[in-house]
């Protein structure tokens, strides 16, 4: 099993980035949780001053054994003309990202279609989608350690990339 050591920032900025959000001129809380947002940032970098270099968004897609319950508001054969979009850039997180300068990464970590090789597709496929939980497990616990595994691969991947922020 991967072993990840993520460490809680250190809060000692908090009040400093506070401050420097509060005396920007708008009034106090005025952005909501953009402000939140802000925060967070800075204290992650650790610095009142954060930013965003080669940003990422990655979208994770799977179908989920589950879904023939009716649980989903589309059927599991959406999945893969989804996928077909985002890999296009026809869809709305496609047009979030680009308005915001992230790059895209689409990862197929399990959806039930074979894809041809394509250079805007990450190919990290488990399985095709996974088992209906109500009758048995969804994964192994071997398939759900190798998934972990493959996210955290495409996330180095990015880290590689000078990325110092990525969104899901």
């Amino acid at each position: 099993m991967i072993k990840f050591n993520i460490e809680k920032p250190d809060q000692a900025i908090r009040a400093e980035l506070q401050k420097k959000i509060d005396n920007l001129t708008k009034p106090k809380g005025a952005l909501g949780m953009l402000e939140e947002l802000a925060t967070q940032i800075g204290l992650i970098q650790q610095t009142t001053s954060p930013k965003l270099s080669n940003p990422y968004n990655i979208v994770f897609a799977a179908d989920h054994g589950v879904a023939v319950e009716g649980v989903s508001l589309s059927p599991q054969e959406v999945t893969f003309q989804m996928i077909s979009n985002f890999i296009s850039g026809g869809a709305g997180v496609n047009f979030l990202a680009r308005q915001h300068g992230f790059k895209m990464k689409i990862v197929d970590s399990g959806v039930n279609y074979d894809f041809q090789p394509n250079p805007y597709l990450v190919d990290k496929k488990i399985g095709k989608g996974t088992a209906n939980y109500l009758y048995s497990a969804a994964m192994s616990k071997e398939e759900a350690e190798l998934a972990i595994k493959h996210g955290a691969d495409v996330v180095a991947d990015c880290k590689s990339d000078d990325c110092n922020i990525i969104s899901f």
